[in-house]
């Protein structure tokens, strides 16, 4: 084969390696897995040291669990082709609804906690939040006998993970995920304690292997993780590409706020002629080279010279210092607060959100400072990035476990499934579920509801999807509680509270010009 050559970076000026800006500029060829291989236990210490002590790394953390999880996604079953399993869809609809009914009995009970701490929203919660900080987490399908459908889940964060002892990387087994020629997953090993516990050092010696899937092929480990490359087999935490700059940004803030301290200590200086006076002022002695500074010893009992002609002084609202005549004090005046503070570390902040794809007004709550349309498109920036990563950890998490809930629950004869262990197209029919999440942050809404009335009145939208938006409830569900209210006011003989009105046009006029429209 034949092969022109030539100098790098004829066709492409970003591929030459000669000009001044990029001729340090090294980057090696390596794989997914490489990349992590050497990496990932101390991008996990550091990320986690991060959100323990940096209020930013924190905030958005706590700021992704809220949006993206909240209050925990709600299970609906719903069967789309009921006759595929003989089924009429008002049979189907009874199912469903029995499904639902023993699914939240489950869910709701701390037992559904391996270690009965935690409900199943609760798990969610703490599921996403470890996968964030630590890059991924772990869910292992557990069965309690003194549970009522066996099945507990017990949650295991990234450092639980890994290979056992003495084994080393490579393309079948890496940081404990073992997959087959193909890339497929095999198993995964974990420790059987938490890695450094305090009982002992060396617990995670111990390894277990576990099987990545079951007879049904529904997964035994519940693997949250979100992947930027084909054959990545492990997750990067969130705050893996922030690390070093918030933590020059915390040592920044350290440092504006210590001189901010400073600036507000005022201290007044009295010098004296007389050193003994300037002694009796400031209960300070041994200073000036006297004879009878108190000897010193070390750790190690070894003497350490008297500090003579040394003065130690202290900043304190209001304090007062009284000097020999031989020594001076020059105050420092550090001009604190820094007026370019805020700016500065608001850029700072504004570029780390839009790493992680979250604006900085929702990761910190700060909408004091725009208008209302900045606001809103900040808003609804941060709100894709929140659905995209939902959607991935229902598929991760909420799904799957449901799938080995209701085959469970199948074995029991709490629920009867015909047809669900012999035929997978028909199981795949059974375990169809839709999950509901919080509603979204309304930021102005009598807009953003008349916005969602106009697209109902076209026909742009249907009202269950408006419940969702609006309240994150089911439509079905409002029309039932509205049927009972109804009925309420009637056997009591009150009137109607009022009725809704649909809008003449779909165009709305504004006095605002700049005013976009809510979709």
């Amino acid at each position: 084969m034949s092969r022109m050559m030539g100098p790098r970076g004829t066709a492409w000026k970003a591929a030459s390696v000669i000009t001044e800006a990029l001729r340090n500029f090294v980057a090696l060829p390596s794989s997914a897995d490489r990349d992590l291989a050497l990496d990932l236990d101390i991008l996990r210490l550091r990320s986690r040291q991060l959100f323990q002590n940096n209020t930013f790394s924190r905030a958005m953390i706590e700021s992704f669990t809220t949006n993206v999880v909240g209050t925990g996604c709600k299970c609906r079953p719903n069967i789309r082709m009921p006759d595929r399993l003989g089924m009429t869809q008002a049979e189907a609809e009874k199912w469903a609804k029995n499904a639902q009914s023993l699914f939240e009995l489950w869910a709701n009970s701390k037992n559904c906690d391996a270690e009965k701490k935690n409900t199943f929203a609760q798990l969610q919660h703490l599921a996403f939040k470890s996968a964030k900080i630590g890059g991924d987490s772990f869910g292992l399908a557990c069965y309690d006998k003194n549970s009522p459908f066996g099945l507990c889940i017990k949650i295991l964060e990234s450092e639980r993970c890994q290979n056992p002892f003495g084994v080393m990387d490579s393309d079948a087994l890496l940081h404990g995920v073992e997959t087959n020629k193909n890339g497929t997953l095999a198993a995964y090993y974990f420790t059987s304690k938490p890695a450094w516990s305090i009982d002992s050092y060396t617990d995670n010696v111990d390894t277990v292997r576990v099987p990545a899937f079951d007879a049904l092929g529904n997964p035994n480990v519940i693997h949250i993780l979100s992947v930027d490359r084909t054959d990545q087999r492990r997750g990067v935490p969130l705050l893996a590409p922030l690390i070093m700059q918030l933590k020059q940004l915390e040592r920044y803030q350290d440092a504006e706020l210590m001189a901010a301290v400073v600036s507000a200590c005022v201290t007044a200086v009295v010098t004296s002629n007389d050193d003994e006076e300037a002694d009796d002022l400031s209960g300070m002695t041994g200073i000036g080279g006297g004879g009878n500074a108190e000897q010193q010893v070390d750790s190690y009992g070894n003497e350490v010279p008297a500090r003579r002609d040394e003065l130690e002084l202290s900043m304190k609202p209001g304090g007062i210092w009284s000097l020999p005549n031989k020594f001076k004090a020059d105050l420092l005046n550090p001009a604190r607060p820094n007026v370019n503070y805020q700016p500065f570390v608001e850029l700072i902040f504004s570029e780390a959100g839009a790493a992680t794809g979250a604006s900085y007004e929702v990761i910190l709550k700060n909408f004091h400072t725009s208008n209302y349309n900045s606001v809103r498109a900040a808003v609804l920036e941060s709100r894709k990035t929140f659905n995209r990563m939902r959607e991935d950890f229902i598929s991760d998490f909420c799904q799957p476990i449901y799938e080995k809930w209701l085959a469970q629950a199948v074995l029991v004869g709490e629920i009867e499934a015909p047809g669900f262990f012999d035929d997978p197209i028909k199981r795949a029919l059974w375990c169809g579920c839709r999950w509901i999440s919080d509603a979204a942050f309304l930021l102005d809404p009598l807009r953003e509801t008349q916005a969602i009335k106009m697209q109902i009145d076209e026909q742009l939208m249907d009202r269950d999807t408006a419940c969702a938006m609006v309240n994150g409830g089911e439509y079905d569900v409002v029309t039932d509680q509205l049927a009972k209210e109804l009925n309420m006011r009637k056997a009591k003989g009150l009137g109607e509270p009022g009725s809704v009105t649909k809008t003449e046009s779909f165009s709305v006029s504004t006095d605002d010009t700049n005013e976009s429209s809510l979709n």
